[in-house]
């Protein structure tokens, strides 16, 4: 009976004329204005509630960022107190250190040729071999120093004539351009772990302590020798993209 009910009605409306029916949808949507708007606002609330990726990614940067001005407050604090118990005072990595600045003016990745060419805002002090730094890593050394012009030629550690001292694993060794944006390191006497970062060993008047130069990316036995390894490195950043480098001047004269 209710079915037949439904069927005679939705007959009746359908054949009824449009101004009745209009006014029956009007009607309606009075009625039921109230419980309409309330269902419509709470879908909207619970769309504009959930929290995209980006807010999310935004706040694990932030709360990464605050760990770490926590540890460092903290390890300053610990050292405060480490002096004032034991009359020591440190002796800062880069205490007596200047720093060139310069402006990325052209790199050439391709290859075995691995250099950047630099236009230096102060150029005095700038020689042969100094370390060059980009996003606080070792990314290459200076070749080439033209002072008239103000620029100078840095080779990367990518690059095929590169030969750096380094430290990966407490394992001392030279590490070589392998160009194509990566170097080796070769004949080491045990295994290392993907990831595992090199440093750049300190050099008398040159580097005073050892500085993050890469990141080992592949390991694998010595195609000559079953009982030493050789690594792959990558740079520690993407040098491509930076766009002003730090040349360390160390005792600078005053």
């Amino acid at each position: 009976m209710l079915f037949t009910w439904f069927m005679l009605t939705g007959m009746i409306l359908l054949f009824a004329p449009q101004e009745f029916t209009g006014k029956f949808q009007l009607a309606f949507v009075h009625v039921f204005r109230w419980p309409l708007s309330v269902g419509g606002n709470m879908a909207l609330t619970a769309r504009t509630q959930q929290p995209s990726a980006e807010d999310a990614s935004a706040r694990v940067e932030t709360q990464y960022r605050n760990y770490v001005a926590n540890l460092e407050q903290t390890l300053n604090e610990q050292r405060q107190k480490f002096e004032k118990l034991y009359g020591l005072h440190n002796t800062y990595v880069w205490q007596g250190v200047d720093f060139a600045l310069a402006d990325v003016v052209t790199a050439t990745i391709d290859g075995s040729r691995n250099e950047l060419t630099i236009d230096c805002r102060k150029p005095d002090g700038l020689a042969k071999g100094q370390f060059v730094l980009g996003d606080e890593c070792v990314i290459g050394t200076i070749a080439d120093v033209f002072p008239q012009i103000g620029k100078a030629e840095v080779k990367l550690i990518t690059d095929s004539t590169s030969e750096i001292a380094v430290k990966v694993a407490d394992m001392r060794s030279i590490m070589t351009g392998a160009g194509n944006n990566s170097a080796r390191i070769e004949q080491l006497k045990r295994e290392v772990k993907i990831g595992e970062n090199v440093f750049a060993l300190g050099r008398q008047g040159l580097l005073d302590a050892p500085i993050i130069v890469g990141k080992v990316s592949r390991c694998e036995r010595n195609t000559k020798s079953a009982l030493v390894w050789d690594v792959t490195v990558e740079p520690a950043c993407d040098i491509q993209k930076i766009e002003d480098v730090a040349v360390i001047i160390m005792n600078p004269q005053k």
